[in-house]
């Protein structure tokens, strides 16, 4: 677990903090105005649609590939309203999200240990005091200094969930046998083990360079993360949860779980909020324009040619580069 200072609960401090941290209550009960932080809807912090976002059952990523075999799992899609309440949350602009964003954490761990059983964890070797590692993806070191670790945040979170799941499981059938196949004559009992341990600890960190992620296309993505990042304590034998508040192209948890694995990790798999839809899916396809027999009038004046600018960004697929109808250019997410 992550241990942070604290201000005293006495703290005026303090009080206000937890005020405005809660939903904006204080400012409510003043009068003043609130807006969803999904899509701008007024009077709510967060409307009943946007919180349905974060209330669907996980899915698979598929499309990670820099993130090899991983397997990855994402509460929601990065899009549209998500996104904005995702990037609200990570840049500190809206703090009021922090308790739904640790309830959509302990929902995503709750899950992932309902499909993952310890006791399928601990399948070959039974150590005396059993413990999961939940490990976020690093974060750089302007966020550290501003405190905006939401992956770790976000790990507290999950781990926070499996350890609730696996104590519900663990009164009924999690201990009640002993692991699948031929376990060793020396291997203790299930029975005889206190519930296994679930740590969230932020091991990793980022190795020089690693800028943002953001506006980056694909491949510089993947390049900026190729780098695995440094590990500050031996993990060796020990099963490892990755966690990252955003996946795009994997590149990042795949960095990691090299990290993990070089040093003789056990990595389970990644968990993640959000994920990136395919590149293919967040283009927008512009139509080939129809070729008429009228002659067309060129013009010189700069005027007319700004009326019915040239396609020149436009690729052999026609589908890059286009211009909405606000006037802005929607590129590859």
């Amino acid at each position: 677990m992550t241990h942070r200072p604290t201000i005293p609960q006495s703290s005026v401090v303090h009080r206000l903090i937890r005020g405005l941290s809660t939903g904006f209550s204080l400012s409510l009960s003043l009068g003043l105005p609130v807006s969803c932080a999904g899509c701008g809807r007024w009077e709510a912090a967060l409307c009943p649609r946007c919180r349905e976002l974060l209330e669907g059952e996980p899915f698979n990523v598929e499309h990670a590939d820099a993130a090899g075999d991983l397997d990855i799992l994402a509460l929601t899609t990065y899009t549209g309203p998500m996104r904005t309440m995702v990037l609200g949350w990570k840049n500190g602009s809206r703090e009021d999200l922090a308790e739904v964003m640790a309830h959509a954490g302990r929902r995503l761990g709750h899950q992932w240990a309902q499909m993952r059983p310890a006791k399928a964890i601990w399948t070959e070797s039974l150590p005396r005091t059993p413990a999961l590692l939940v490990v976020p993806a690093p974060s750089g070191l302007a966020r550290r200094l501003r405190g905006r670790l939401v992956a770790a945040r976000l790990a507290d979170a999950v781990a926070s969930g499996i350890a609730e799941q696996w104590a519900q499981r663990e009164q009924a059938t999690l201990w009640d046998e002993p692991p699948a196949g031929d376990a060793p004559a020396s291997m203790p009992s299930w029975e005889a083990l206190p519930a296994p341990l679930v740590l969230s600890a932020d091991l990793l960190r980022r190795r020089g360079g690693g800028a943002h992620q953001a506006g980056r296309s694909s491949r510089q993505r993947r390049g900026n993360r190729a780098a695995a990042p440094r590990l500050l304590a031996p993990v060796s034998g020990l099963p490892v949860l990755l966690v990252d508040d955003v996946v795009t192209t994997g590149a990042t948890l795949g960095a990691c779980t090299r990290a993990m694995q070089e040093a003789g990790g056990r990595v389970q798999g990644a968990l993640t909020l959000s994920a990136a839809p395919p590149p293919a899916h967040a283009r927008v396809t512009v139509p080939v324009r129809m070729v008429t027999a009228t002659p067309t009038v060129r013009s010189t004046d700069a005027s007319v040619a700004a009326i019915d600018p040239e396609p020149s960004d436009l690729s052999a697929c026609g589908d890059q580069g286009a211009h909405s109808g606000r006037g802005t250019r929607e590129r590859e997410a």
